[in-house]
């Protein structure tokens, strides 16, 4: 199986990125016309979340939304298999790289939070070129699938951590040396060590992993995403690293969530249909709420 995923890489790696664009749009109506899963809980979650659409409106970033996520999947191989270098030639602008460059050089690490947004994996390139980071990986079901995502991470400078006490220790032990310390803040954590607060007006688990790395020395704290331009010459991407909600340095765990997801939505809204929407956000809100996902 790890051969398999390999060569399927290893294989979309070739197929240009003009190509990539036109498949995806084309995959994308597949998995609309199919009912698939991925489309069906990107369909409830935009319906949840942005009420106020028409069915013309919402089909419409249905469609787009789904086209995007397709291109994670070629993305991710030309992040295997292409040169750093022309990797780095895909960014056409990078806005705060001063705030990011001057929290680091304080010397006490950076808690970067960044949301499933554009192309997150590709902020991975960028700050493997000028920092030292470290990370928490959640390890996918398949083992092949496991392996073939952290040597890509770890092969764009990163030190990965799996999602275990242990690898918790060591992503603290990276903040502790002044490693920038990434978070992807709107996973749906367990019950413990989470609240539920406000994202998009609908009430949403979330974690407070980041709230307690903030606390571990005196790390400074930068929001940062990476979205695409699709383009006639292919995928362009554009970066930016910006100040969090103030609220987000709230004691109150609460008013801390309530900031973050606020922080992520200030985001989200650049370009609603580079979203992660397939991911089920709104999982484990209450255990008397009602399944949002459940077929009927």
């Amino acid at each position: 199986m790890k051969l398999l995923v390999s060569l399927l890489f290893r294989a979309l790696a070739w197929v240009p990125d003009t190509a990539a664009i036109a498949l995806s749009e084309r995959v994308a109506s597949l998995l609309i016309w199919l009912k698939a899963d991925i489309a069906r809980v990107s369909e409830i979650n935009l319906a949840h979340c942005l009420p106020e659409l028409d069915d013309a409106e919402r089909n419409l970033l249905l469609h787009r939304s789904l086209t995007h996520s397709c291109l994670l999947v070629f993305e991710f191989a030309y992040l295997q298999h292409h040169g750093i270098n022309k990797l780095l030639e895909k960014i056409v602008a990078v806005e705060g790289a001063t705030l990011l460059q001057k929290a680091w050089q304080q010397g006490d690490g950076v808690v970067l939070f960044m949301p499933h947004f554009g192309c997150w994996e590709f902020l991975s390139v960028y700050l493997g070129d000028q920092y030292e980071i470290s990370a928490l990986y959640d390890p996918p079901n398949m083992s092949a699938l496991e392996d073939s995502m952290t040597k890509t991470r770890e092969r764009q400078g990163a030190t990965m951590h799996p999602t275990t006490g242990a690898g918790l220790r060591g992503l603290m032990r990276g903040l502790k040396s002044g490693d920038v310390v990434v978070v992807l803040p709107d996973q749906v954590p367990q019950e413990k060590n989470s609240v539920v607060a406000p994202f998009f007006g609908q009430p949403a688990r979330t974690m407070l992993l980041g709230k307690r790395l903030m606390q571990v020395g005196r790390p400074r704290v930068v929001m940062a995403a990476a979205w695409r331009e699709l383009t006639g010459a292919g995928i362009r991407y554009r970066l930016r690293f910006e100040q969090p909600p103030n609220a987000l340095f709230s004691d109150d765990g609460s008013e801390h969530a309530a900031a973050l997801n606020a922080g992520i939505e200030t985001i989200v809204r650049r370009d609603i249909a580079q979203y992660q929407w397939a991911y089920k956000r709104f999982r484990r809100v209450e255990a008397d709420a009602p399944d949002l996902y459940r077929r009927q």
